[in-house]
């Protein structure tokens, strides 16, 4: 279960702020104003600029509602702003109007407008959009799903240095989904993900050297971009430094090491974890056998598709009684509330019966 190049917590992003912008009286003083954190006088220099229909000003006003940057966030005013400036062929401002549309975030939320909105950006050459074009051809969002074309927008996003993009075409390489299997090339853009700081691209570089996919395998290669990844709270590669330490692959074999990774994962809703502390709870692996837990575990998991956990699930059912099986019902359930998780699982574990 630990073999896969997971596509995993694929984000429609917005634009962030550019530079580059070309001088303007007041425009110019706004993003220095910006850039030493005092919105307030950024709003005040961008204000009048944007009421006479600047795009730009548009644009940041929408983003400076959209971030609390000097006035209240209001998602509401920041698509209105947002609107003005797209209307006028503003790339950025356009990819962040088809988040909204996307999102629901201050406008009613609409697939259609959103793809109307982040192809315009594309077009325009704004690399966070042909990412997220990427990502709805990859997925099947308001669009039918279709590999190629997420391929060609990742390719046009990656050739101008966007990290996500880049992560996630070395992907369709590594699938040979919708392009030719490429395993060293997708290597390759994982490593410039890896970085450029992209999560996703450090945690699929470390797989791949775990894995000998498209590269000589290396262990302790594979460990240390898998940390790089965890420390950004990146529950995937959380998961897979549980499996090196598991198995004792690179790394001395501790159990309660690896417990830890995949408690992380786990309070994440990170179903592979969640499966894998329920494997250890009822084999008794380094921490005392509780099959009711392991029970809960795996029904948690099973909730969110986990096929392996379902089936985990229906086997240690058949060894509790009717009362036990309810009890793990209603621990699943309590699970269920992330933020309590690990409350709630470290309750049980100190108070077993």
């Amino acid at each position: 279960m630990h073999t896969r190049f997971p596509l995993l917590f694929l984000a429609f992003a917005l634009t962030m702020m550019m530079p580059g912008s070309p001088a303007y009286a007041g425009y110019e003083e706004g993003v220095q104003a910006a850039d030493r954190g005092d919105y307030a006088t950024a709003i005040k220099e961008w204000r009048p600029l944007a009421d006479q229909g600047d795009p730009r000003a548009q644009f940041r006003i929408g983003l400076s509602y959209d971030n609390g940057e000097g006035v209240a966030e209001d998602p509401v005013a920041a698509a209105r702003w947002y609107q003005l400036a797209a209307a006028q062929g503003h790339a950025e401002a356009q990819n962040n109007l088809a988040w909204a549309y996307s999102h629901g975030a201050g406008v009613p939320q609409d697939d259609k407008k959103a793809l109307e909105w982040y192809e315009k950006s594309a077009i325009g050459g704004n690399a966070w959009a042909q990412y997220n074009l990427g990502v709805r051809y990859q997925e099947g969002r308001g669009v039918p799903q279709r590999y190629g074309e997420a391929a060609r927008w990742y390719k046009l996003a990656a050739d101008q240095g966007h990290p996500l993009a880049m992560a996630n075409l070395g992907l369709l390489l590594t699938e040979g989904a919708g392009v030719t299997q490429d395993d060293a090339t997708a290597v390759t853009l994982f490593r410039l993900s890896a970085e450029r700081g992209a999560a996703i691209g450090q945690h699929n570089l470390g797989l791949a050297y775990r894995l000998g996919r498209g590269i000589a395998q290396d262990f302790q290669q594979a460990r240390l971009w898998y940390l790089k990844a965890a420390d950004q709270g990146y529950a995937p590669a959380e998961h897979n430094l549980g499996a090196l330490y598991e198995q004792g692959l690179g790394v001395d074999k501790n159990l309660d090491t690896a417990r830890q990774w995949y408690r992380r994962a786990a309070a994440r809703d990170f179903a592979l974890s969640q499966n894998a502390l329920g494997i250890l709870y009822v084999r008794g692996a380094g921490v005392p056998q509780d099959k009711v837990l392991a029970a809960a575990l795996f029904l948690l998991a099973a909730a969110d598709g986990n096929t392996q956990a379902q089936k985990n699930a229906q086997h240690v059912r058949t060894e509790l009684d009717q009362a036990q099986q309810d009890q793990a019902m209603a621990l699943a359930k309590e699970l269920a509330h992330t933020d309590d998780f690990l409350k709630v699982l470290d309750q049980r574990v100190n108070n077993p019966t």
